[in-house]
């Protein structure tokens, strides 16, 4: 009996050292933002269109929600051109955050569709980006995202350099 009454002992008290109480919560709210940019991209196929990292002007609306302090979701729309071809990106980013004192780091992956004209492809990519609280609930981040469309028997890259303001509720 004394046995079993120490290995309950000894079980309680190892949860209660390891295993939080209570986890932490996302320290931000849910955002809503709206950025701006210029895209590169390149590649070479019959279906879009050939390009050679011509500038264009980009544009779109994010959303960021929280799951945990160090973990976002934020799906997005872009708009952007392929030479004379509009072109639009639906993806969902899954970014991991580095909260420091004065501004927050992330990195993280980008998969999603994006559209040209009657071509809609899939699309996989990486971002990078910071962001700094200019008052209560506004942030501006910039933001840079290399993502590879999965185009017929070619891939297209698209590099987006971005910057933004992101309210947060």
């Amino acid at each position: 009996m004394k046995r079993r009454m120490l290995v309950v002992v000894v079980l309680v008290v190892i949860l209660a050292v390891f295993i939080p109480v209570a986890s932490q919560a996302a320290g931000d709210s849910v955002g809503l933002g709206i950025a701006v940019g210029v895209t590169f991209p390149q590649g070479d196929t019959d279906s879009i269109s050939s390009t050679d990292w011509k500038t264009n002007l980009n544009w779109g609306f994010y959303v960021n929600i929280p799951l945990i302090y160090t973990f976002h979701l934020t799906p997005s729309a872009e708009l952007y051109k392929f030479e004379d071809q509009n072109a639009m990106d639906m993806s969902i980013a899954f970014k991991f955050v580095v909260p420091l004192s004065q501004f927050d780091l992330y990195a993280g992956f980008v998969p999603g569709v994006t559209a040209v004209t009657d071509v809609i492809a899939p699309h996989v990519g990486i971002l990078v980006g910071g962001n700094f609280n200019l008052i209560s609930n506004l942030d501006v981040f910039v933001q840079g995202k290399y993502k590879f469309i999965f185009e017929g028997g070619e891939n297209l890259r698209v590099l987006h350099a971005n910057v933004g303001l992101l309210f947060n509720f």
